[in-house]
């Protein structure tokens, strides 16, 4: 899968989006999620939230704002890469060029760029500042996010999420995270019969001193070796979530567990769309009815535009009923959605008692048929794509 880079651009010049956009797109190396700022208390918030690769930083005579700037970043993010933007024209008679670069080095930049930007010096910067031995130490120590989403409720999205979750977990104990995403909906915690005394809630609004020891006595944790973030208690609550919030929590996250997998809620709001902006797979799961499949052919476009590619995505066809007269046959929705489905869940009627029971029934589930290969062939999958190291490492195929 190609390297995928955040950037945070920080200027106050009106042309200065464009420009830079235009640029990346001579980069194909890479796959870009870019965010911008205009003042450096922002891109001071973004770069805590967001925990970029690399900062693009517009430079201009004063550089005594610069330096406060990225001597917290180096502080608090120190395997971020800052790299300057200048025009070569900006000097006085009595500003030399070399003088004010150097000023920049002393400031923790570690690269330039001159206006206009150019594709090949940004590939230049881009495979300099990221290719380096530093980063290369310190980038594959992050954790995967997964995440699975709908465009509609009561396609059975959070049950193959939770039973996903479990069965990664029992493979990495300790190591996987379940975030309930589905704000005001969440049912993860019931369906895997906990209480928890804590919630997402709780990790955002202790964002201040929020770091890997406290993320996880925030979680509760599964028999099976999972740990949970649960859903908000209420509306209320979870109006208290934003987009930057979850930005904060799933970076912590990917630091603190080789998994991280998101129940999202069946809505394209900013927060899921940050959620998709950090997952390396997004699992879209529907059902076989004709209102669901007409929805989810609008879908799929919508997500590639949003910066979802299609290398990322994977369409699970859920069949989370029984067999009926006029029912669609996997073939007739591959057809009219002209894309194959990657994996499909055959209708089992235990789920329901398990759901109610809080018993993940991919605990318990014969793993050579139905639902238990559907759920192993998609975890192999996550772990073939996506691999971490692991202290005891077992065949996929036969564990």
């Amino acid at each position: 899968m190609e390297t995928a880079l955040h950037i945070l651009v920080v200027g106050k010049s009106p042309e200065l989006k464009q420009e830079f956009e235009s640029a990346l797109q001579g980069v194909s190396q890479y796959r870009f999620q870019t965010v911008y700022a205009q003042s450096f208390r922002h891109a001071e918030e973004l770069a805590r939230n967001r925990r970029p690769n690399v900062i693009f930083v517009e430079l201009n005579g004063d550089l005594a704002d610069l330096r406060e700037f990225t001597a917290n970043v180096v502080q608090v993010l120190p395997q971020t890469a800052i790299a300057g933007l200048y025009h070569p024209d900006q000097f006085e008679a009595d500003q030399s060029e070399s003088a004010f670069l150097l000023q920049g080095v002393r400031s923790h930049v570690q690269d330039f760029l001159r206006h206009p930007l150019s594709s090949t010096e940004m590939r230049q910067v881009f495979d300099r500042l990221c290719l380096d031995s530093k980063h290369q130490a310190t980038l594959p120590s992050l954790g995967h996010i997964i995440s699975f989403t709908s465009n509609k409720g009561g396609v059975g999205k959070s049950t193959i999420s939770t039973n996903i979750a479990c069965l990664l977990a029992s493979r990495h104990p300790g190591q996987v995270l379940l975030v309930d995403g589905s704000l005001q909906l969440g049912v993860c915690a019931v369906m895997l019969n906990l209480t928890p005394q804590t919630t997402i809630v709780d990790a955002i609004r202790e964002k201040d001193r929020l770091d890997e020891t406290l993320l996880r006595e925030l979680t509760v944790t599964h028999d099976c070796g999972l740990s949970l973030l649960a859903a908000p208690n209420n509306a209320a609550e979870a109006s208290e979530v934003d987009d930057e919030a979850i930005y904060r929590v799933l970076n912590l996250a990917r630091r603190t567990f080789k998994y991280v997998v998101v129940d999202t809620f069946p809505m394209l709001d900013s927060v899921v769309m940050a959620v998709l902006d950090l997952s390396k797979l997004t699992y879209i799961i529907m059902q076989g009815t004709a209102p669901n499949v007409i929805g989810t052919a609008k879908l799929l476009p919508i997500l590639e535009g949003l910066g979802c590619p299609l290398e990322r995505q994977r369409l699970v066809l859920n069949q989370n009923y029984r067999d009926f007269v006029a029912n669609l046959t996997q073939g007739e929705i591959e057809e009219r959605l002209v894309r194959e489905f990657d994996h499909a869940f055959p209708y089992q009627k235990k789920l329901l008692t398990a759901a109610n029971l809080g018993e993940p029934y991919i605990l318990h589930a014969n793993r050579h048929f139905g639902f238990g290969r559907s759920a192993h062939g998609l975890v192999y999958e996550i772990e073939q794509l996506l691999p971490v190291a692991r202290n005891a490492e077992r065949d996929p195929l036969t564990n």
